[in-house]
Formats: C-alpha cells, structure tokens, sequence
C-alpha cells in the first residue's frame, strides 16, 4: 500500500468513526499517522528485539511489504513479510508461513500521543501475557 493510499484509508476510517460515535477511534486514527513501512519495520524490530533502523523495506508488493534485517555481528540476512489489517500487524519469515494462526502471538500497533509515538503490542496466547513497548517517531525514521 503507498502512502498517499495509507492515509486515504486512516481518513476514510476515522471519518467513519467520527460519524458513528465512537469519538476515542475517531481520534486515534485521526492523528498524525505512521506510514505501513514505519509500522512493519517497527513492529519485526519489537518482535524479533532489534533496533526498527535496521529493518529495511525491500520491496512492495501491494499490501504486502517484504524487509530485510543484517545482523550485524556475521551478516546473516534474514527477510520477512509483513502485512496490515486494521490495527494488526500480520508477518511471516521469508520463506515462511503467515502467523495469523490462533496459537500465534497477535500483534497490534497504535499510535499515541498525537502521532508522536507508535506503541507495538504483542499478546502472547501462550500465556496469556503481553507486552507493550512504545518508540518515539525519532527511533524509527
């Protein structure tokens, strides 16, 4: 998804939530919005325990972003596919399957603080936990 379309679709959806009532949504998407590749990146990085300036975008395939991360240490290239439905963020390791099974961890984003931050927030069906880590816009540009 470009960019230009990313933010269509978080205006249409906030527009629709502004008009249905539910003033909380209406407001969280309305805010200054991070673009699909800043939200993969950032939210691989989180999962995997990496830096989201390491994680790159390689290639654009429509909804689906495929990235990249170089471990520094030996050089190893790992690759992942990563994709956005709503407020979750679906990946897959490249090659690999989609973890959008029921016994994978979900992963969620929002962004906060006016557009400031981007909170990635993994549930783990495993046990039931979650974990929740918040990055400033400058962690991740």
């Amino acid at each position: 998804m470009n960019g230009a379309r990313a933010r269509s679709v978080a205006y249409q959806i906030a527009a629709v939530a502004a008009l249905s009532g539910c003033p909380a949504l209406a407001v969280a998407d309305a805010t200054p919005s991070f673009e699909p590749e800043a939200i993969c990146r950032t939210a691989l990085a989180s999962i995997m325990d990496r830096d989201p300036k390491l994680v790159r975008v390689t290639r654009d395939a429509g909804d689906v972003l495929f990235l990249s991360y170089v471990r520094p240490i030996d050089n190893f290239v790992w690759d992942y596919r990563c994709k956005i439905q709503g407020n979750r963020v679906v990946w897959a390791s490249e090659p690999g399957r989609w973890r959008e099974d029921p016994k994978d961890d979900k992963v969620f984003f929002e962004i906060v603080e006016g557009g400031k931050q981007l909170r990635i927030i993994v549930e783990d069906h495993g046990d039931g936990s979650a974990t929740n880590e918040l990055f400033e816009r400058d962690q991740i540009q």
